[in-house]
This record gives structure tokens, sequence and C-alpha cells, in this order.
């Protein structure tokens, strides 16, 4: 495995921590308020974020692997995006629908959950070991 695999291997998995540890901290903290029905749909709507996080990681892996053709590998890249849009809308719409989870708290773990994104770059170690 190539050095640049690695690396975004280790960057993947970090940001599934961070994005686990701050809907992890929420969860708790609304349980004690609010209870278990609560922060059942917030660990739904961070499971989204999670899933789709890996989702993407494996579409970007899958699409990097071939590079002798830049334009198959863009074209890879925006579907795989494409599919994660969808992907996040249907689970989404299953957890609101299916479920009857309450909104404000699916959506509110999804954003803290998503914020993770924000946090990730912040724990990065470029170029090194």
């Amino acid at each position: 495995m190539s050095f640049a695999a690695k690396a975004y291997r280790r960057m993947l998995y970090k940001m599934v921590g961070i994005q686990a540890a701050l809907i992890t901290m929420v969860i708790v903290g609304s349980y004690l308020l609010w209870g278990i029905e609560y922060s059942a749909s917030l660990l739904y709507g961070g499971a989204v974020t999670v899933v789709t996080t890996l989702y993407s990681g494996w579409r970007f892996k899958l699409g990097t692997e071939q590079v002798d053709k830049p334009a198959v590998m863009m074209a890879g890249l925006y579907r795989g995006t494409l599919l994660r849009f969808l992907m996040v809308i249907a689970l989404l719409l299953l957890g609101l629908r299916y479920f009857q989870l309450d909104p404000v708290a699916v959506v509110l773990g999804f954003v803290v959950a998503q914020s993770g994104y924000f946090f990730g770059p912040l724990t990065a170690r470029w170029g090194r070991q």
C-alpha cells in the first residue's frame, strides 16, 4: 500500500472518529435532558453522516485507482458525490417517514456529525509519518 493510500485511510478513520465523538457527546447530553427517544433520533442523524463519509471514502479510493485515465477518474468522483447526496436524502427520508423519528433531532444529529469535517483538517499532520 502506497504512502498516499495509508495517509488517506488514516485521515478517513480520523474523520469518522471525530464525527462519532461529536455525536456521542451530544447524545449523552440529550439523554440526560430529554430521554431515549430524542437520543435515538440524534444517533440516527449522526449515523447517516458517518455511513455516507465511509461511502465517500470508498468511492474516492475506487475512483483514484484509475489514474491512467483522468477523465474517467473525475467522472467516477462526480458520480460518487452525486450518489452520496442521494444516499443522504434517502436515509434521512427513511428515518423521518418510516421510523417516525423526531425531525429536529435527526437534522441536529446530522449537522453535528457533519461539523466533524471542519475539525478534521485541524488534526491533520501533512507530510509526516
